[in-house]
């Protein structure tokens, strides 16, 4: 026999144990707090953010899954069933000045005044996850957050380019107070990969500056589980004027967050590769496509059943806009030895493409950043040098 937990996300199996302890019954207060509309509506809310996980959303962009399932849509009724508590959440959660570590707690808070604390026999942690990964993904939508896909081509180019010790982290801007970067499946389905990476543009903690700039990096790993429990990771960086290079910030990491061995080298390279996306998002000639189905997809069907409109519906949430970033394909580029002439011939081989800052403007006194590109130095010797 089971029943029904308030609070959790389903039914519960008693415990058939002759010394198990008894459960608490709830009091007429709690009974009414957690069958109203909105204790039914957090419910729902719960229900449909673990569903975001299942394996049948597994193709869907991390912010597109709780879209799909439901759950944006549930929280947002929570949110407005709450009254003025739920209000103030939603400016917060839309808030593009505002930071995103402090959401989970935010909604937690939220759920607890609506319904008073959970059952104890109920896991925090699992509790502390879900409302970690549903409070990013109400962010990223509220502070129209968009999704950003580099091509394969983009991604050979940038896994042998490097970045250049004088650029500024500064230099890194966002297209959106919100984005989400879909990497290629060749990185997402690597043991030491991710899945996704949202990056959220905002102003200075509580405390702070509140002029100071800072980025949050959210960032989904991959897992290698039956049923992945999506968990996220997040870390802060302070992205201002003065915030030093790239490669200072990359070299603090280990004394800022106290990390080392396996985390630090995670965090390398996910925020190398974010971070070169992000910088190639800045060049001007970066080619970037905007293609939108699921705002062209039609909102309003022709006449239909219900549940063939039902089914439209759902078909319409699990489509999504997405910027394809990066080139479709890599020219072949070649150059000539500057030692030609000479006695000593110079081996083929590539050189590295990198990011650097071009002096530039009266007396050279600006700085821009670049990109050059790799190329294949010696192609003419290729056949010689595979032979010897």
């Amino acid at each position: 026999m089971t029943k029904p937990v308030i609070g959790s996300t389903g039914f519960i199996p008693r415990d058939p144990r002759a010394n198990a302890p008894m459960r608490r019954q709830l009091t007429r207060s709690e009974i009414d707090r957690n069958f109203s509309p909105l204790g039914l509506a957090i419910k729902q809310a719960m229900i449909t953010s673990v569903q975001a996980i299942e394996h049948r959303f597994d193709l869907l962009p991390i912010p597109v899954r709780y879209r799909a399932s439901g759950a944006i849509d549930a929280w947002t009724s929570v949110r407005r069933l709450a009254g003025s508590d739920g209000a103030e959440f939603s400016a917060a959660l839309a808030d593009p000045r505002g930071g995103v570590m402090d959401l989970r707690r935010d909604l937690d808070d939220l759920v607890t005044r609506c319904l008073g604390d959970p059952p104890h026999d109920e896991s925090e942690r699992e509790f502390s996850d879900i409302y970690t990964r549903s409070a990013i993904s109400q962010a990223f939508w509220l502070r129209r957050g968009a999704l950003y896909e580099p091509t394969a081509a983009l991604h050979r180019l940038l896994e042998v380019s490097d970045i250049a010790s004088d650029v500024p982290l500064s230099q890194l801007r966002l297209p959106a107070p919100a984005i989400c970067i879909v990497p290629e499946p060749v990185l997402r389905d690597r043991r030491d990969g991710f899945k996704a990476v949202m990056v959220f543009e905002h102003c200075a903690p509580s405390g702070w500056d509140e002029h100071a700039r800072w980025l949050t990096f959210c960032v989904w790993p991959h897992e290698d589980l039956p049923q992945p429990l999506l968990d996220v990771k997040t870390l802060s960086l302070y992205a201002g004027v003065d915030s030093g290079s790239v490669e200072q910030v990359f070299t603090h990491l280990c004394e800022r967050y106290g990390l080392e061995g396996e985390a630090l080298a995670f965090w390398q390279r996910v925020l190398d590769y974010v971070v070169k996306v992000l910088l190639y998002l800045s060049l001007d000639v970066a080619p970037v496509i905007h293609e939108r189905p699921y705002s062209t997809a039609p909102r309003k069907p022709a006449a239909l059943g219900k549940r063939k409109r039902l089914e439209q519906a759902v078909a319409r949430e699990s489509l999504y806009d997405r910027y394809v970033v990066g080139p479709a394909a890599l020219p072949e580029q070649s150059e000539p030895s500057s030692s030609e002439g000479s006695d000593r011939e110079v081996r083929a081989h590539w050189r590295r493409g990198h990011f650097r800052m071009q002096a530039h403007g009266p007396a050279s006194a600006q700085r821009k950043l670049i990109f050059v590109m790799p190329v294949l130095v010696r192609a003419d010797r290729l056949g010689v040098d595979a032979a010897t």
